[in-house]
């Protein structure tokens, strides 16, 4: 019992003694209420460096060399001597026509040269007996030459009448069959080359991406059937006009396979890095406020280092967890991020870390 009442006294003491400290502690730091009803934020530095934002499209796989075949002139298909899917090579017979009707102009063609022939033969021994006059012998020589035209274009006709493979590669698609009636020019079957550096992608690309993308830009290609495998590829073309249904520029990115087998049509998904790039400062997306289409806005510290600044910035475009800006931070070197969405211009702040 002495022992706790001789320690009640000195308890006691303690308190009052650190009742006071705290009192005068809270006189000589007037600031303390201001800590108290303050914010408090992070700031970030503003970065500045060139970017570029990657051009992101999609289209189907094909090769560079794409043969649509056909007929030079109509007629009922004979023979078909190939399937889709089936691997040709350069020179090979793939399909042709019946030629009884083409075989009979090529000979009425060359009867008609013939005839000619004799009768200018005939004019000119004429001519020398003073028989025939120099007009006859002109309008003779005249219809042998027509004659012998039209002889050259039925022996051209008779020669394209079949069809050969102009690349080695395969059948992709067979339009027509054996026993149909093929028109002038229609395509009856399409073979892509086989070469492993001739696989491209079709792209389209909007006025705002066709102006930031050059022949030569480097890009990555990535398709389904291989989900963890980015290609190499290159923009090969670029066209200078637009699409008159869709409205947009054709592009060609050529692609580098390496080991990895295509075919075409495969669905294939274009991130191309334009070598075209801006200078453009960069800052913490959740820095922005109020976003309204390319216009928002940031907080910055006021020269009391306790007070806000709301600016207007323009952004450029947003990319992973980084805005990049194009004007409005010309002389700002820090922005506000954590903390900014609880400030007004009146807020008073607290920096907690840099």
């Amino acid at each position: 019992m002495r022992q706790a009442v001789s320690v009640l006294p000195l308890f006691l003491l303690a308190t009052v003694i650190l009742g006071s400290c705290k009192k005068e502690q809270k006189k000589d730091n007037p600031s303390s209420s201001l800590d108290e009803s303050s914010i408090a934020v992070n700031l970030v530095a503003v970065r500045e460096m060139e970017h570029s934002l990657p051009v992101v499209s999609s289209g189907l796989i094909a090769t560079e060399t794409e043969s649509r075949l056909s007929f030079k002139v109509g007629g009922v298909i004979k023979d078909i001597l190939v399937k889709e899917g089936q691997s040709v090579t350069k020179g090979q017979l793939l399909a042709s026509l019946d030629l009884t009707e083409i075989d009979a102009q090529v000979s009425q063609a060359k009867n008609s040269l013939d005839k000619t022939k004799r009768d200018l033969e005939r004019g000119q021994r004429l001519f020398k007996d003073s028989a025939a006059t120099l007009e006859q012998i002109q309008n003779l020589q005249t219809a042998a030459q027509v004659a012998d035209e039209s002889y050259r274009i039925a022996s051209f006709n008779r020669l394209y009448s079949t069809i050969r493979a102009t690349n080695s590669g395969k059948v992709i698609r067979k339009f027509l069959s054996e026993g149909e009636l093929a028109s002038p020019g229609a395509p009856v079957l399409i073979v892509n080359s086989s070469a492993q550096d001739e696989w491209i992608v079709k792209i389209g690309l909007p006025d705002v991406d066709w102006v930031r993308v050059r022949s030569g830009d480097r890009a990555k290609i990535s398709v389904d059937a291989y989900p963890d495998v980015a290609l190499d590829a290159e923009v090969q073309t670029v066209n200078e006009g637009a699409d008159a249904l869709s409205g947009l520029y054709q592009a060609e990115v050529k692609i580098r396979p390496g080991k990895y087998k295509l075919a075409t049509g495969l669905f294939a998904r274009v991130e191309i890095l334009p070598s075209v790039k801006l200078k453009l400062k960069s800052i913490p997306i959740e820095a922005l406020l109020e976003g309204s289409g390319k216009n928002a806005y940031v907080f910055v510290v006021g020269s009391s280092k306790t007070a806000v600044n709301k600016i207007p910035v323009q952004v450029a475009y947003l990319h992973g967890k980084q805005a990049f800006i194009s004007g409005g931070l010309e002389n700002v070197q820090e922005v506000i991020t954590s903390g900014s969405a609880f400030l007004t211009e009146n807020s008073v702040i607290t920096i907690t870390q840099k």
